[in-house]
Protein backbone atom coordinates (compact mmCIF):
# COMPACT_ATOMS: atom_id res chain seq x y z
CA UNK A 1 0.00 0.00 0.00
CA UNK A 2 1.21 3.42 -0.51
CA UNK A 3 1.79 5.88 2.30
CA UNK A 4 -1.86 7.17 2.65
CA UNK A 5 -3.54 5.51 5.69
CA UNK A 6 -6.49 3.03 5.03
CA UNK A 7 -8.67 5.75 6.16
CA UNK A 8 -7.58 8.35 3.43
CA UNK A 9 -7.78 5.49 0.59
CA UNK A 10 -11.43 4.66 1.51
CA UNK A 11 -12.59 8.76 0.85
CA UNK A 12 -10.39 8.80 -1.83
CA UNK A 13 -12.29 5.44 -3.57
CA UNK A 14 -15.57 6.82 -2.10
CA UNK A 15 -14.99 10.28 -4.01
CA UNK A 16 -14.38 8.02 -7.10
CA UNK A 17 -17.26 6.04 -6.97
CA UNK A 18 -19.65 8.74 -6.52
CA UNK A 19 -17.93 10.70 -9.44
CA UNK A 20 -19.23 7.53 -11.51
CA UNK A 21 -22.66 8.71 -13.90
CA UNK A 22 -25.45 6.93 -12.46
CA UNK A 23 -24.52 6.44 -8.51
CA UNK A 24 -26.72 8.36 -6.62
CA UNK A 25 -24.77 7.73 -3.13
CA UNK A 26 -22.97 4.97 -1.12
CA UNK A 27 -25.09 3.30 1.36
CA UNK A 28 -24.69 3.93 4.66
CA UNK A 29 -24.64 8.05 3.46
CA UNK A 30 -21.44 9.61 2.84
CA UNK A 31 -22.05 12.00 5.14
CA UNK A 32 -22.15 9.21 7.97
CA UNK A 33 -19.17 7.86 7.15
CA UNK A 34 -17.63 11.18 7.58
CA UNK A 35 -19.44 12.36 10.60
CA UNK A 36 -17.77 9.01 12.07
CA UNK A 37 -14.62 9.79 10.60
CA UNK A 38 -14.66 13.15 12.01
CA UNK A 39 -15.21 11.68 15.70
CA UNK A 40 -12.55 8.80 15.76
CA UNK A 41 -9.97 9.41 17.87
CA UNK A 42 -6.50 9.50 16.41
CA UNK A 43 -5.32 6.20 15.18
CA UNK A 44 -2.41 5.02 17.79
CA UNK A 45 -0.11 3.90 14.57
CA UNK A 46 2.15 6.73 12.68
CA UNK A 47 0.51 8.54 9.84
CA UNK A 48 1.13 6.40 6.61
CA UNK A 49 0.98 3.33 8.20
CA UNK A 50 -1.11 0.80 6.98
CA UNK A 51 -1.74 -1.03 10.21
CA UNK A 52 -1.96 -5.14 9.83
CA UNK A 53 -2.78 -7.04 7.43
CA UNK A 54 -6.98 -7.29 7.25
CA UNK A 55 -9.60 -5.41 6.99
CA UNK A 56 -10.06 -1.31 7.54
CA UNK A 57 -13.81 0.00 7.61
CA UNK A 58 -16.52 -0.36 9.97
CA UNK A 59 -19.26 -3.55 9.29
CA UNK A 60 -21.53 -0.49 8.29
CA UNK A 61 -19.10 1.53 6.05
CA UNK A 62 -20.00 1.99 2.43
CA UNK A 63 -16.27 1.12 1.17
CA UNK A 64 -14.72 -1.46 3.13
CA UNK A 65 -10.65 -2.85 2.30
CA UNK A 66 -8.73 -5.86 3.18
CA UNK A 67 -5.02 -5.88 3.12
CA UNK A 68 -2.60 -8.77 2.29
CA UNK A 69 0.53 -8.80 4.39
CA UNK A 70 2.41 -6.82 2.48
CA UNK A 71 0.07 -4.16 3.06
CA UNK A 72 -1.81 -3.87 -0.40
CA UNK A 73 -5.19 -3.60 -0.97
CA UNK A 74 -6.37 -7.66 -1.09
CA UNK A 75 -9.95 -6.90 -1.08
CA UNK A 76 -12.64 -4.07 -1.87
CA UNK A 77 -16.18 -4.29 -1.35
CA UNK A 78 -18.37 -1.26 -1.90
CA UNK A 79 -22.46 -0.75 -1.51
CA UNK A 80 -23.88 1.41 -3.98
CA UNK A 81 -27.60 3.31 -4.23
CA UNK A 82 -27.83 3.28 -8.14
CA UNK A 83 -30.24 6.27 -9.82
CA UNK A 84 -33.48 4.31 -11.30
CA UNK A 85 -32.81 6.10 -14.92
CA UNK A 86 -29.33 3.55 -14.93
CA UNK A 87 -28.82 0.14 -15.53
CA UNK A 88 -27.46 -1.44 -12.33
CA UNK A 89 -25.37 -3.72 -13.76
CA UNK A 90 -23.83 -1.18 -16.06
CA UNK A 91 -22.81 1.05 -13.05
CA UNK A 92 -22.15 -1.89 -10.96
CA UNK A 93 -18.91 -2.46 -13.57
CA UNK A 94 -18.05 1.06 -14.07
CA UNK A 95 -18.23 1.44 -10.12
CA UNK A 96 -15.83 -1.50 -10.37
CA UNK A 97 -13.48 -0.02 -12.74
CA UNK A 98 -13.15 3.25 -11.03
CA UNK A 99 -12.80 1.62 -7.39
CA UNK A 100 -9.72 -0.66 -8.45
CA UNK A 101 -8.06 2.32 -10.11
CA UNK A 102 -8.42 4.54 -7.32
CA UNK A 103 -6.76 1.83 -4.71
CA UNK A 104 -4.37 0.67 -7.30
CA UNK A 105 -6.13 -3.22 -7.14
CA UNK A 106 -7.05 -5.21 -9.67
CA UNK A 107 -10.89 -5.33 -11.02
CA UNK A 108 -11.22 -8.94 -9.42
CA UNK A 109 -10.62 -7.55 -6.01
CA UNK A 110 -13.50 -5.58 -6.11
CA UNK A 111 -17.08 -6.24 -5.10
CA UNK A 112 -19.74 -4.46 -5.74
CA UNK A 113 -23.10 -4.71 -3.77
CA UNK A 114 -26.14 -2.65 -5.11
CA UNK A 115 -28.20 -2.02 -2.58
CA UNK A 116 -31.15 0.05 -4.11
CA UNK A 117 -32.35 2.05 -7.12
CA UNK A 118 -33.70 5.54 -6.20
Amino acid sequence: MRSETAEDLAQKVAEAVLAVPGVACLRPGLRSLLRRAATRPPAARAPGTPGPPGSAGSAGSAVRLTFDARGSVAGLQIDVVVRAEQQAARTARAVRAAAAEAAAATPGAVRVTVTGIV
